[in-house]
Parts: C-alpha cells; structure tokens; sequence
C-alpha cells in the first residue's frame, strides 16, 4: 500500500484533504490540524516548518518556499495562485484566525510578516518585508544584499486589490489600503489610506 503524504506529517489532524499532484520536500516539518485542505498543485519547496490550523485551505497551485516558518491560525484561505516566501532561517510568516487571500497575493516573510486576525487581503496583494538594497552602486541591484525589516498587521484590516505593503510598515486595527496604493509608512487606526505614496485620505466611521 502506498503511504499517504499526510502520515508523513509531524502532527496531522481529522479529516483532511490532500489533493491531486501536492508536492512538499519535508513533510515532516508540517503540523496541520483538523479539516485542512491542500489543493491540487500545491508545492512546498525547502524547509519550512509549517503550522496549519484547523478549517484553513490553500487553493489550488499555491506555492511555499524557504527554510523560515509559516503559522497559520484557524480558517485562514490562501485561493489559487499564492505565493509565500518565508525566507531564511529566522524569517516568518504569521497570519490571524479568519483571515483570507484573493488569488494571486505574493508574502515575502524574510524580514518577518505578521498579520491579525479578519483581515481581507485582496487579489495580487505584495506584502514584503525584504528588497535589494538600491543604494549600492558597485553591483547590479539584482546582485545587491537583501535588506529586511519586519512587517506587523493588525487586526480588520483590508488591503485592495494590487496594492503594496514595503519593509518596515506597522498598520492599525481597522485600516483600508485602497487599491495599487503603496504603503510606505506607518498607519493609524480605522484609517482610510490611498494612493503612491499611500496617504490618509478618510476615516472609516461608525454606522448612525
């Protein structure tokens, strides 16, 4: 009988679903709880020691790569398309209980990302903690060394659809970030921001 990927896993919950052509280099480094679902295509490449919750799916052909960590809480959704880099050793990606990304959103946990928990992150979202560094002349910047700087985001945020998140940025409970805005700084709470340079433009205010 051939073995099942998921007796492979360190720790592996009820009822979960594992479909066609899901590949994963260490399966051994997975910790997946109840009622998770792997689609079709997935791939983990490297060493991420990788935390699943209960109830949270990856969509089809979503991609995890590095030797950091990645920890899902429960009922987190990445659809079809993901992209999460989780970098080096020590780099991280933390996400919050309920939250979900649209198809086609690429996380890059070099620097360390954390987000909160119902946040809504819309199609093609860039959330990266890690860039090439563009003030060295004396190399391609391609060639460049990384620079990083841990990314923090907190709790009912909402970020439109191809929109940007830099190094280094802290975004309040309650913020939206419209859609192709660049956030390059720091947020404050239920804060409406848009634009590139991203800026505070509304507050978001209470239903009368």
């Amino acid at each position: 009988m051939t073995e099942r990927l998921q007796d492979r896993f360190a720790e592996c919950g009820t009822g979960v679903v594992i479909e066609p052509d899901v590949w994963i280099e260490h399966p051994e480094l997975f910790r997946v709880g109840d009622r998770v679902r792997l689609g079709r295509g997935f791939s983990s490449q490297g060493s991420t020691e990788v935390i699943i919750g209960p109830d949270s799916s990856f969509y089809p052909n979503c991609f995890l790569q590095g030797s950091g960590r990645l920890e899902l809480a429960a009922e987190v959704d990445f659809y079809p398309g993901g992209y999460l880099s989780v970098g080096g050793p020590g780099g991280l990606i933390s996400v919050g209980r309920k939250s979900h990304f649209a198809a086609g959103c690429a996380v890059y946990g070099g620097g360390g990302v954390r987000l909160g928990a119902y946040c809504n992150v819309a199609a093609h979202v860039v959330i990266t903690s890690v860039q090439h560094d563009p003030a060295r002349h004396d190399v391609p910047m391609a060639l460049a060394p990384s620079t990083s700087a841990p990314i923090t985001i907190a709790d009912d945020v909402w970020l439109g659809a191809n929109a940007t998140v830099v190094q280094g940025v802290t975004i309040a409970t309650g913020c939206i970030l419209g859609a192709n805005g660049v956030l390059t700084r720091d947020t404050e709470p239920y804060g409406i921001y848009a634009g590139v340079p991203a800026r505070r433009i509304a507050d978001r205010r209470p239903a009368s």
